[in-house]
């Protein structure tokens, strides 16, 4: 793509996502692609990594800045960080910049809630618990202290409930598929 159909394609903007994209241009993908699909935009000059939060089986816009990952497993983790949120994975923070409401699998609003959804994965010594503090909410609960989709660069997998919930999405679509 020239720079000029790129600056006619894509728009910097300061919303969320900050990168607007022609409508024509994603219904055409979706054309050739023969169905839903993820688009993942690298920015080799960005500072700014970010994902629409979707589902698996639909189409979502996924943006790496690469200037804000210092080394290549940085990026590496910060790009399975941003699949989460498009596969419907929440932020696990408490200081998130970008809040969000919480939200199954891995952001409840209360521990009745978590109870409910992945009370059955909490064991004695094991990962999975009830940790204060979510989606930019200190009232919400998350399942682990450290998962990618709390802080990536210290985190090595997703933690047990979200990888529960991404191996269903993704049988969910293998199944579709049959």
């Amino acid at each position: 793509m020239s720079d000029k159909e790129a600056s006619e394609t894509f728009k910097f903007t300061q919303d969320f996502p900050p990168l607007r994209i022609r409508e024509d241009f994603l219904k055409d993908i979706q054309k050739r692609v023969g169905g839903e699909y993820k688009l993942v935009i690298l920015d080799n000059r960005g500072f700014v990594s970010c994902a629409e939060l979707s589902r698996a089986d639909r189409s979502s816009l996924i943006i790496l800045g690469r200037e804000e990952y210092a080394s290549g497993g940085d990026f590496a983790k910060g790009f399975l960080h941003e699949l989460g949120h498009s596969f419907g994975l929440r932020d696990e923070c408490v200081n998130c910049l970008q809040r969000s409401s919480s939200g199954y699998p891995n952001c409840a609003s209360s521990p009745e809630e978590a109870q409910k959804w992945w009370g059955g994965l909490v064991k004695k010594g094991g990962r999975v618990g009830f940790i204060s503090g979510c989606c930019g909410n200190k009232n919400y609960i998350r399942p682990t202290i450290a998962s990618l989709m709390n802080d990536f660069r210290r985190a090595d997998d997703f933690g047990p409930v979200n990888e529960k919930y991404l191996r269903s999405e993704l049988e969910s679509l293998a199944e579709g598929e049959e």
